[in-house]
């Protein structure tokens, strides 16, 4: 260094504000240097990226590009400044002071850099956890994406608070005294962890279903280390704590192979019996034929005899994917129902009231039985003529419902 010094003009040897003057100007150099150094590795780096995106089929836009690549031109001019500091040969006071600042811009430029890093690689496991059928990568990626962020840094604090000479023996010792108030204060955090780990075990849902959690109904949007979000159907995100998915019940409508449909159909009063038979024929017809819904499974009878209507049961399902395509397909089984009652005169029901006047003299004459034995086999009679067309002579019991 002396020899070096021997070889300069006077004026650079000269002190001006704790350094001599060749040495601000060897300062200034190695910022110019780290500067330029950061642009030309950024650019490199930036590069490097779009052609590994561009080969995947992926477009980044320019600042996409810039915002990936800082973090590593950010890197290598703090390592150049580390590296070239000690050859200026600056006091050790002031030596002290810009070694520490580039440790810290080191230390959070290596974070950042390392924080690019995971999301590409996570960018890159994601594009094929896509590929495959199963949903417990789908959910593995985002997690051990947060997981490995969370490592960094406390990786790097821990960096730092070593390189400004912070006795972390000592400090962590010092902690010990609040060990149990932070072991309760953390108790909700390693509770939400494991539950975590449950819903990644137990796999009650994936991203995209629609579950009913307590009073919370929406769709998953993210299953986080801590907690998943669900959009509800007013639009608004949702934030449960894992913890509280181990100890509750959850509704998966998503995973439905079938959605039901279950609704009852109103005739009037005075639709012949036979149209009743056609009409519930008909609908089981409908159901058979239509392309969503289940055939080996479904009901439709005359159910019961309510104020104003003859209730028919339509229970069925359509095997549909989602729920907008369950609600077109109701529609379209719903319309044909209307269409197949208008073909055979059925009509439908509305809340009526009908009033007979009574004529005690008219009832008579029109030769109604008298006595209570006289009704008792009128009734009889008329029943076994009517069974006789319905279920044979009584020998034979019908068999059970069956689908084919």
């Amino acid at each position: 260094m002396n020899d070096l010094k021997a070889m300069l003009p006077d004026w650079a040897t000269q002190q001006a504000f704790l350094l001599e003057n060749w040495q601000w100007l060897a300062l200034l150099l190695l910022i110019l240097a780290c500067v330029i150094l950061d642009k030309i590795v950024s650019y490199l780096v930036s590069r490097a990226i779009r052609k590994i995106y561009d080969r995947r089929g992926t477009e980044l836009q320019r600042k996409e590009l810039a915002r990936l690549g800082r973090p590593f031109g950010l890197l290598a001019g703090a390592g150049l400044w580390l590296l070239a500091m000690p050859g200026i040969g600056v006091n050790p006071a002031l030596f002290k002071i810009l070694h520490v600042a580039g440790v810290v811009v080191a230390s959070f430029a290596g974070i950042w850099a390392s924080f690019r890093l995971i999301d590409m690689v996570a960018e890159y496991f994601r594009g094929l956890a896509d590929k495959t059928e199963t949903q417990l990568d789908d959910l593995l990626v985002p997690m051990l994406r947060k997981t490995l962020k969370v490592f960094v840094v406390g990786f790097g604090m821990v960096f730092i608070a070593d390189n400004l000479n912070i006795d972390m023996a000592s400090l962590l010792a010092g902690m010990g005294l609040g060990g149990l108030a932070f072991a309760l204060a953390a108790k909700d955090m390693v509770a939400n962890i494991f539950g975590s780990i449950t819903v990644l075990a137990d796999r009650p849902f994936k991203i995209g279903d629609w579950i009913t959690v307590g009073d919370v109904d929406g769709t998953v949007e993210d299953i986080g280390l801590r907690t998943t979000k669900v959009r509800t159907f007013y639009n608004s995100l949702v934030t449960m704590p894992n913890a509280n998915l181990t100890n509750s019940v959850i509704d998966n409508y998503g995973a439905r192979r079938y959605r039901r449909i279950k609704t009852m159909i109103g005739v009037t009063y005075d639709t012949p019996p036979e149209k009743i038979e056609a009409f519930c024929e008909g609908i089981r017809e409908l159901i058979r034929k239509h392309p969503y819904t289940r055939k080996d499974y479904f009901h439709v009878y005359f159910n019961a005899f309510a104020a104003s209507s003859l209730e028919i049961l339509l229970y069925c399902f359509v095997e549909t994917p989602d729920w907008s395509t369950e609600l077109r397909e109701k529609h379209r089984l719903f319309v044909d129902i209307v269409r197949l009652a208008q073909r055979l005169g059925v009509e439908f029901a509305f809340p009526t009231q009908t009033i007979w006047m009574a004529n005690e003299a008219a009832a008579a004459a029109a030769g109604l039985p008298g006595t209570q034995e006289e009704a008792h086999t009128l009734g009889r009679a008329e029943a076994d003529e009517i069974l006789k067309v319905s279920v044979g002579d009584g020998s034979t019991k019908p068999p059970p419902v069956s689908f084919s």
